[in-house]
């Protein structure tokens, strides 16, 4: 079973922040590299004019600082897209559990084939078949 849900960031609290701690991440180890990159640019010869190690920074660093910039917005894309297997479930288990308890016996649901939680909602299905059967747990 193949569902495609419309949306994808679907829990701005949750999956922006998760995005916001990868980009700290990302920032935190581009700015490291950075520093790194010009440290050693600098005691590699010291008597160099600050403008020339600069310089050579750039010519050294330039790739992969467009590169570490261009991959940026892949990473936080991707992301949003893999915290909504897990976050959408979420959603989903919210909505049928808030329908249990205004009284209403959800109908059984499944997840998309990639989706986390797969177990919970196995168990959550059960759950509601026995209080649409009218079971206790004893009797099963």
């Amino acid at each position: 079973m193949n569902q495609r849900r419309g949306a994808r960031y679907v829990d701005p609290s949750v999956q922006g922040g998760i995005v916001l701690r990868m980009m700290f991440y990302w920032t935190a180890f581009f700015v490291v590299g950075l520093v790194i990159a010009f440290a050693v640019q600098v005691l590699s010869n010291p008597l160099e004019p600050m403008a020339q190690h600069m310089s050579h920074v750039w010519q050294n660093q330039g790739p992969f600082i467009l590169a570490a910039i261009c991959l940026l917005p892949i990473y936080a894309y991707d992301l949003i897209r893999f915290s909504h297997r897990f976050v959408g479930p979420i959603i989903r288990f919210r909505r049928v559990v808030n329908e249990a308890a205004d009284g209403e016996v959800p109908p059984p649901f499944n997840l998309r084939d990639k989706d986390y939680w797969k177990d919970f909602a196995s168990d959550l299905n059960r759950l509601f078949e026995r209080m649409r059967s009218g079971r206790t747990p004893q009797e099963s």
